[in-house]
């Protein structure tokens, strides 16, 4: 798999993703603003001897060492920030969901993208996060109430949700299961049956969760992997479905990518190859508009 991965990217590239893996990341956290505001948080790090760079209104970014202190401050413990990959912000962040839709967070576990789209809507609307792995299930429900979400949760198999609530949603997040080869490195033992084996699977969470799209709503499908079966081919499927869908701009924020690449689809170029840095790792972004 390393071979067919290699070729997707420039050798720079490659060499940075693979320098990305030789020492520990620095740490973004994601502020709680329905616990917390940015001025008692900022005087909590100040309190706590802490620097940091600031990068959004919601994401703070500090050095690889102060996880330790971050995870026993009392303001970590109050829940009123969740130590979350800038990557994933990004998956989260490019729903753009509003203030009272109806929303649904496909592979939910452990929360942390939930707890972004509820800050998002401001804890309004109807939020559905859902889960198959029973003991993930309990981990995501149990982060939710600490984080004061306002949500549903769910333990069904995503494969039926598009059978059970057809058209229901204005926006879904689909952070599919992969083979996570962009967080754990390619000492990962995966073979390529392995792979399209998971890549049957994500095609079919994402037809589910097409059936369960408003017409006119959005869906961003992510994944923390490198290899193009679990990410363009999977749009690909899409693409070639009974759904009419359109490509839609992605907002990558300070993160640096390289365009997908497709020779089926000229406009699966607009989904995103996150490179990994010390700062956040590898992902794939795409966002699809529902047009029929």
């Amino acid at each position: 798999m390393l071979s067919k991965i290699k070729a997707l990217y420039t050798e720079k590239e490659f060499i940075q993703i693979l320098n990305s893996f030789e020492k520990k990341k620095n740490i973004c956290i994601f502020l709680n603003t329905l616990k917390c505001n940015f001025k008692e948080l900022e005087n909590d790090f100040l309190n706590a001897n802490l620097e940091w760079k600031k990068i959004n209104e919601y994401c703070y970014l500090f050095k690889a060492e102060d996880k330790n202190i971050l995870s026993s401050m009392k303001s970590f413990n109050e829940f009123k920030f969740y130590i979350q990959n800038y990557s994933s912000y990004l998956c989260a962040l490019n729903l753009d969901v509003k203030e009272g839709q109806n929303v649904l967070d496909m592979c939910a576990a452990p929360g942390g993208k939930s707890i972004n789209l509820a800050n998002f809507m401001k804890n309004t609307g109807y939020l559905a996060c859902n889960e198959i792995s029973k003991d993930r299930f309990f981990v995501l429900q149990k982060n939710l109430q600490n984080y004061g979400i306002n949500a549903k949760c769910f333990m069904k198999d995503g494969k039926t949700i598009g059978k059970l609530c057809p058209l229901k949603f204005d926006k879904i997040l689909l952070d599919a299961p992969c083979s996570t080869f962009a967080k754990i490195g390619f000492n990962l033992e995966k073979n390529y049956k392995e792979i399209k084996n998971i890549a049957k699977i994500q095609k079919k969470l994402l037809h589910s969760a097409l059936k369960a799209l408003k017409v006119g709503g959005e869906l961003v499908y992510s994944t923390c992997t490198f290899t193009k079966e679990e990410n363009e081919e999977v749009i690909e499927n899409a693409l070639k479905s009974e759904f009419k869908l359109e490509i839609l701009d992605i907002n990558l924020e300070h993160a640096i990518a390289k365009d997908a690449q497709s020779e089926f689809f000229k406009e699966i170029s607009k989904c995103k190859r996150i490179i990994p840095n010390l700062d956040y790792d590898g992902f794939f972004i795409a966002k699809l508009r529902k047009l029929a």
